[in-house]
């Protein structure tokens, strides 16, 4: 179970805490950095954003991360290719052991349920080569969201580079 605090592009600060899979979630206080694990999972699938009032009266908003891995940003150049046909660049926004999110530049036939094949080079120091198949998930104008074919056999520098 993690938490983390980032900022958003406004500046303003923004935590986020990632649902473990009993359904709890790390609450960390900015003002007085006290802790806690507070069940969410009733949150599922209708919120994510949660205001939590701490015992030093601090007030903060919290966003509910459900998913089963940790997605890191990333700004991978790469291509990607539809099955059924068509393709193109694709920037590499971030990456999990389960799936991958990239941007396309200008007008693009990709739907949700589609398989593509995605190819791209992490940019560790070995510019390791991946090409992984994957189905979309979502498609949000030019970003597109995409899980990895559970067939395929799990590439340890991924999860090397995942931890870096």
């Amino acid at each position: 179970m993690r938490s983390e605090v980032i900022l958003n592009e406004r500046g303003q600060v923004q935590s986020r805490a990632f649902v473990a899979e009993d359904g709890t979630a790390a609450f960390v206080c900015p003002n007085c950095e006290m802790s806690r694990n507070v069940p969410v999972f009733s949150f599922r699938g209708n919120k994510h954003s949660i205001n939590i009032r701490c015992r030093c009266q601090e007030t903060f908003t919290i966003d509910l991360d459900f998913r089963r891995s940790h997605r890191k940003p990333t700004k991978l150049s790469g291509f990607y290719e539809i099955t059924s046909g068509g393709g193109g660049r694709a920037v590499i926004s971030d990456i999990s052991r389960e799936g991958l999110g990239f941007m396309v530049s200008g007008v693009h036939n990709v739907r949700v349920g589609q398989k593509i094949l995605v190819n791209f080079a992490l940019d560790d120091k070995h510019n390791t080569p991946l090409k992984k198949t994957a189905v979309v998930r979502s498609v949000d104008q030019n970003r597109i969201g995409c899980e990895f074919k559970k067939d395929q056999a799990f590439e340890k520098s991924l999860g090397f580079y995942l931890r870096t």
